[in-house]
């Protein structure tokens, strides 16, 4: 990434400070904005490789930004933009279902971006390379994976990696939050996430008794594995249905409070991702569109049952840029 240009842009001096460092680690030239109006100067000096913004107050206060944004893209539609916020999500979630152009979010409950975060996620977009566990993990770590293929061998996968978490020594309720998420993640992988060749869901509406057994074109994956600071799960699906409009509508009631979070409706998305995201420190989900879908689910294995509580949690949306797969002299910008 050496040489890339990164605009970087929060009205938190330690946050800036913190990206500062970390993005330069990269090899990257970066800028950092300390208010709107020099916000406004940089993003008129022409074209940055990444922008990450921060969109709490007070851009989240002057509607005007979300179009200042938008005519941007037009313009230079070849630069990656992350928007990273501390506020309630209903305050930004919906731009992501309402703005094509908008399609990488970061939120945290309570602190800035971590350093490993924001190099994370500007490798991420600056190499177009969204996929893989392995980026969230220390350097050399390699997940072991199992094919889901089968409903009535979902214990069997569960087993698998509650097995692998208590060889790492993992307590008993440690233990418990990674059968809660594998259970979760390999439901959806059989039953919500196949698709007909119409784009329909093709097993959603069947009842969770009700046997399923994948075909080859439809086996999707679980991957786990262990850095000695998180335990990470992931599960990898060749379909890509999860969309901008399903993201923020199950994140919604993953975050905002109140009867909404949780819903009865075919499929039980609604209900298994609130489970899910209520056990972990990170929540990252990766979609190509029509492709592949990743969610990966990162539990911190450093801080005690009460201080996990009481952690602030993250989740990371990325939705692939198809103008990444073009030759060079066919992109834009």
């Amino acid at each position: 990434m050496r040489g890339k240009r990164i605009l970087f842009f929060d009205p938190d001096s330690r946050a800036r400070r913190v990206a500062e460092r970390a993005l330069a680690a990269t090899g990257s030239v970066v800028k950092s904005a300390v208010d709107t109006e020099d916000l406004n100067r940089l993003l008129d000096e022409g074209s940055w490789d990444l922008m990450m913004l921060s969109f709490d107050p007070p851009l989240r206060d002057d509607p005007s930004w979300v179009e200042r944004l938008s005519t941007y893209e037009t313009r230079w539609p070849r630069t990656k933009m992350v928007l990273h916020s501390t506020e309630p999500t209903e305050d930004y979630l919906p731009l992501l279902a309402t703005r094509p152009w908008l399609r990488n979010i970061i939120a945290k409950n309570e602190d800035p971006l971590e350093p490993d975060e924001l190099i994370i996620t500007a490798e991420k977009l600056l190499r177009g390379d969204l996929f893989g566990l392995q980026k969230y993990l220390l350097w050399g770590v390699e997940p072991y994976r199992v094919a889901i293929r089968d409903s009535r061998l979902k214990q069997d996968y569960i087993h698998e990696v509650a097995t692998y978490a208590m060889t790492l020594g993992c307590n008993e309720r440690v233990v418990e939050l990674v059968e809660t998420i594998a259970d979760e993640l390999i439901t959806n992988a059989i039953y919500n996430a196949p698709r007909t060749d119409d784009g329909e869901p093709k097993y959603a509406r069947r009842s969770r008794r009700e046997p399923v057994e994948l075909a080859e074109d439809e086996v999707g994956y679980l991957e786990f594995a262990c850095d000695g600071d998180y335990i990470a799960i992931a599960q990898i699906d060749p379909f890509g249905a999860l969309t901008q409009d399903t993201v923020v509508s199950y994140l919604n009631r993953c975050l905002v409070k109140g009867p909404e979070q949780l819903s009865d409706a075919s499929g039980g998305a609604g209900i298994g991702l609130y489970r899910v995201f209520q056990s972990l420190s990170k929540f990252i989900i990766n979609v190509d569109p029509g492709q592949r879908t990743e969610v990966i689910c990162l539990l911190d294995l450093r801080l005690t049952m009460k201080r996990f509580r009481q952690s602030p949690k993250s989740f990371h949306i990325f939705i692939h840029d198809r103008n990444d797969d073009l030759p060079d002299e066919q992109k834009g910008g």
